[in-house]
């Protein structure tokens, strides 16, 4: 019997999908990036269809690069600059993230990608896209991303509304709308068992001096939001995930530094020039419920 080949459909380029490639300060991560964006947008393009198209018999072959279990061979490399139609700057952007992993640090030729990398990022600075920047901006947004690294944590909006603190009053719909808003800003990756929550320089080497260069940036740009808020903004908030009993550590941490602070603002009546707000909250908003 004859057998079929499937027919290969047209290459998505990164300028299609609306991804910016100077966000990425790792190879693996922008590809990654790349074949989840083309299967969210149409789901012919799996990872089956992907190993095909890098030419290979395997059908789990794409899903083994992106898990660095194949490496990327300068065939390969070639390949998918051609599937991302990547010209000019954005090819040296590229291939700079590929030869850095490429060459051993310390060598000639790792500084000279390393010192492209670092000119092109900075002529192409990160910003924040609008549903980041409303991820960044929305503290429930951050809860949830929180809650879905949570063990057990799966896609079912009733899940996550059931492990809410019922003082928060949120609906499903809003647990909804946040899940949403965190996968459109590629901070919450839906796989078959849960949830990925990415971090592209969780395998990096601490000595690395992408890490330097992107903290960075990142420094500046919370410069930037403070240099445009207020002069008197000197508080803030989070939500984390952790234990109940780092939460009760936490919790006998803080009315020891409570304790201490109010002792150091104590004077007698009548000798005080001015008048302070000291707030501060610690509250379980969500937990597992069996």
């Amino acid at each position: 019997m004859k057998q079929t080949r499937t027919r290969l459909l047209p290459d998505i380029t990164l300028e299609t999908l609306q991804i910016n490639i100077y966000q990425f300060v790792e190879f693996h991560s922008l590809i990654r990036a790349y074949f989840d964006a083309c299967k969210q947008q149409d789901r012919r393009y799996s990872y089956r269809y992907f190993s095909q198209r890098l030419q290979s018999k395997s059908p789990s072959f794409a899903k083994e690069v992106l898990d660095k279990k194949q490496k990327v061979s300068e065939k390969l490399f070639t390949i998918l600059t051609e599937m991302l139609a990547l010209k000019g700057d954005q090819f040296d952007y590229f291939e700079s993230l590929y030869r850095l992993e490429q060459y051993p640090k310390g060598t000639t030729l790792h500084q000279r990608y390393y010192q492209r990398f670092r000119e092109l990022r900075f002529r192409k600075p990160i910003s924040l896209v609008e549903a980041q920047h409303d991820c960044v901006t929305s503290w429930f947004a951050w809860l949830i991303r929180e809650l879905a690294s949570l063990k057990g944590a799966h896609y079912n909006p009733l899940w996550f509304k059931k492990c809410l603190n019922p003082i928060l009053e949120k609906n499903t719909t809003e647990v909804i709308e946040a899940l949403e808003l965190l996968k459109k800003a590629e901070l919450l990756v839906e796989t078959e068992t849960g949830f990925e929550v990415p971090d592209p320089l969780k395998e990096m080497d601490p000595r690395d001096p992408r890490l330097k260069l992107y903290y960075e940036e990142v420094i500046e740009l919370s410069l930037k939001f403070l240099r445009d808020s207020s002069k008197n903004r000197e508080f803030g908030a989070f939500a984390i995930a952790t234990s109940p009993e780092k939460y009760a550590t936490l919790r006998q941490n803080l009315r020891e530094f409570l304790d201490s602070q109010f002792r150091e603002l104590e004077i007698p009546t009548g000798e005080g020039k001015m008048v302070a707000a000291f707030s501060f909250q610690l509250l379980n908003l969500a937990e597992i419920r069996d």
